[in-house]
């Protein structure tokens, strides 16, 4: 039966879509909650061509299909025959627990996840806005030294200039509308603000209150720009609050006239003579710790701290600090006309780069081709500034080639801070970043900066890391059985107990529906590969994962028991569908205090869905290791 007719064949047995109130699905079950239990028929479902097993509890019930089909069934009567999703995401108990794991995140985290979201969306045209100016400064310089001439090049310097200037121009402006958007603000009135703040009668009402620096103006308490980007955010937020407020109370028939003149007043007074000195001194104090630390005409001061950020930058971006160096860039790029931050922490992916073609040389020369495979694929995003692949497919894993491609890349840092390289924007890193850089000089520097990075992440990996780390091999330090050496066996994928799979508080899996296997009790954090093979399938909602080894033995690893309706809540999947992996490399990563608090039963069946045609032997007992004790023999 092909998967379309199975799908309506189960639509029409379940008593049509109008009598489905949920449709969901798990690893191995499509989940329905029908209205009338008596249009349900439920011998007939069970009978279905297709159908493994089928669970009625009241008015749920457990279709059970199969890895893989059972989701191109899901699909099929979701999208084409109407059933309704589960509506779990929307309900307000669902609202509540998002909002309670949010509370329980660190306010740096959030403030920096904020400062993101009004950033990236920008990050497009900050980078083409950098790409113009860089090439009209290196042509205003050609032009200067008389290299070319002719009113063409002048034209082309003036184009290019002006699509530069019309983003950061009014950058003031364009933060302001997105820092509304975020904060749930109109946001023209966001541009209104972030307008205020280059505004030219900024000047005069300084002059007037005696908060003017005639001598030195940049100097000046309160002047165009006082604040910058960290002003504007902040004051718009303040906007956001005083229209909420101003909105909830006045009568629709006014609103359109009092709430935008109100609230615009009364903000804009107070970002004028409060949040714009304010975010000055903070912003006046970044910059001056950034030019004694990163401008610092002293070059040891430069080289170490160069070495510093370029080394810890990628250990920042897996804890997500990263998000908090933008407005520091954004006050950069305002006060000093370029950011010397950004080309510093660009050699970190550079390191990763060098690390990975030593161990590949590594891997080449020991025969790991798996290794070799993946830095094969990765190698060209890493050149262009996408390090991901090569950080988490390879250095990271490994655990101390991060480690060494870190200090490699700190080598590239140092050199560019010594040179005092600047960008006119922020971006991909990687040679892409080249044409970002301002003058021919700093675009050289650059390059030679990650010249240095490649070649340090090279050279440290290769003295610390040696051909034994990248040799695959599997662990001779426990000893198994001899009765089933030679046999295809599945390892426990958990430390702790393992019981017979009949003893499992869910009839789908004691029945042995899916197949033979046991279970697992254990109280870690994490979940391994039970063998050597290929991730072939990751559920949606990260509660459980299929394997396939070489000789074909499939298996599927089930975490806990209604684990399903977590939705991926209390999961991280800490791989990708289709890699290749060892036995006891970590798979899905608990948070055991979070499931603990749901009252979630973690007993986790490891099943194995071909084994009809194989003789299965399973051991089970107390105080099981993971990846070194045998839990399940398949003999073909």
């Amino acid at each position: 039966m092909t998967n379309d007719k199975l799908a309506k064949t189960i639509a029409d047995l379940l008593g049509g879509k109008e009598n489905v109130v949920k449709t969901a699905h798990c690893m191995t079950r499509l989940r329905v909650t029908c209205k009338d239990k008596s249009k349900v028929h439920e011998n007939e479902i069970k009978k279905t061509e297709g159908v493994l097993g089928f669970v009625a509890e009241g008015n749920n019930y457990q279709i059970v299909l199969g890895p893989g089909k059972v989701k191109k069934v899901t699909d099929i009567c979701i999208e084409e025959l109407g059933f309704p999703q589960n509506a779990g995401d929307s309900s307000w108990e669902a609202n509540k627990e998002q909002i309670k794991n949010s509370q329980k995140q660190s306010r740096v985290k959030d403030f920096m996840k904020l400062i993101s979201e009004i950033f990236v969306p920008m990050i497009p045209a900050i980078i083409a806005a950098g790409l113009f100016n860089g090439f009209g400064s290196l042509l205003s310089q050609l032009l200067g030294d008389g290299v070319v001439s002719g009113n063409g090049f002048v034209m082309m310097q003036l184009i290019l200039a002006l699509l530069g200037n019309a983003f950061l121009g009014y950058f003031a402006i364009y933060t302001g509308i997105r820092a509304a958007e975020v904060f749930g603000a109109t946001p023209a009135f966001g541009g209104m603000l972030g307008g205020i703040s280059i505004g030219a009668n900024i000047v005069e009402i300084s002059k007037m209150i005696g908060l003017y620096n005639e001598e030195v103006p940049l100097e000046s308490i309160l002047t165009t720009g006082k604040g910058g980007i960290i002003g504007v955010i902040f004051g718009v937020w303040i906007l956001s609050v005083i229209e909420k407020n101003i909105r909830k109370r006045v009568p629709d028939v006014l609103d359109l006239i009092v709430t935008p003149f109100t609230s615009l007043l009364i903000s804009g007074i107070a970002f004028i003579f409060i949040v714009m000195p304010a975010a000055g001194f903070v912003s006046d104090g970044m910059v001056s710790i950034l030019t004694l630390i990163i401008n610092s005409s002293n070059s040891i001061i430069r080289i170490a701290s160069g070495f510093l950020l370029a080394a810890l930058f990628l250990p920042m971006v897996l804890l997500g600090l990263h998000h908090g160096l933008i407005p520091i860039y954004a006050v950069q790029l305002e006060q000093m006309g370029g950011v010397s931050l950004f080309p510093v922490l660009a050699m970190g992916g550079a390191g990763q780069v060098g690390a990975a073609i030593a161990i590949y040389l590594m891997a080449k020369k020991v025969g790991n081709s798996r290794i070799k495979g993946i830095i094969t694929g990765a190698l060209p995003a890493g050149f262009l500034g996408v390090g991901e692949p090569l950080i988490y497919g390879v250095t990271l894993p490994m655990g101390k080639p991060f480690i060494t491609a870190g200090i490699g890349a700190g080598f590239g840092g140092a050199y560019v801070m010594l040179t005092q390289v600047m960008a006119n924007a922020w971006g991909p890193s990687g040679l892409v970043a080249i044409p970002l850089m301002q003058g021919t000089s700093g675009m050289l520097n650059y390059l030679i900066g990650l010249v240095i990075a490649y070649g340090g992440g090279f050279l440290v990996t290769r003295i610390f890391i040696k051909e034994e780390d990248v040799l695959e091999r599997e662990d001779s330090s426990k000893t198994e059985p001899a009765v089933i050496k030679t046999d295809l066996i599945l390892y426990a994928p958990v430390d702790g107990d393992c019981i017979p799979v009949s003893e499992v508080n869910d009839r789908v899996f004691s029945s042995r529906i899916m197949g033979e296997g046991v279970a697992f009790r254990f109280e870690g954090s994490q979940v391994c590969a039970p063998c050597d093979g290929k991730i072939c399938m990751i559920a949606e909602t990260k509660h459980a994962f299929g394997m396939v080894n070489e000789e074909g033995v499939e298996v599927i690893i089930h975490i806990g028991l209604d684990t399903v309706s977590l939705n991926g809540k209390g999961f991280t999947v800490l791989v990708k569908e289709n890699q290749m992996v060892k036995r006891g490399t970590p798979v899905i990563e608990l948070d055991q205090e979070f499931l603990k608090s749901k009252g979630i039963d973690l007993t986790t069946p490891m099943i194995v869905t071909n084994g009809t045609d194989m003789e299965i032997e399973i051991f089970t007992g107390k105080g099981m290791e993971k990846g070194t004790t045998a839990a399940i023999c398949c003999r073909n």
